[in-house]
């Protein structure tokens, strides 16, 4: 059940995001996981 008071979808209010935004957060995402993975190692 929805709370009268609950956050509207953020989503229908937000542009979209355009193509180039997209690859730099996947960029970043699988920079953060190599990095991880390496911490890892280390430990």
């Amino acid at each position: 059940m929805r709370k009268s008071g609950a956050t509207p979808n953020t989503f229908e209010s937000s542009p979209p995001m355009d193509a180039e935004q997209i690859n730099a957060i996947g960029s970043t995402l699988t920079d953060l996981q190599a990095r991880t993975a390496d911490l890892r190692r280390y430990l």
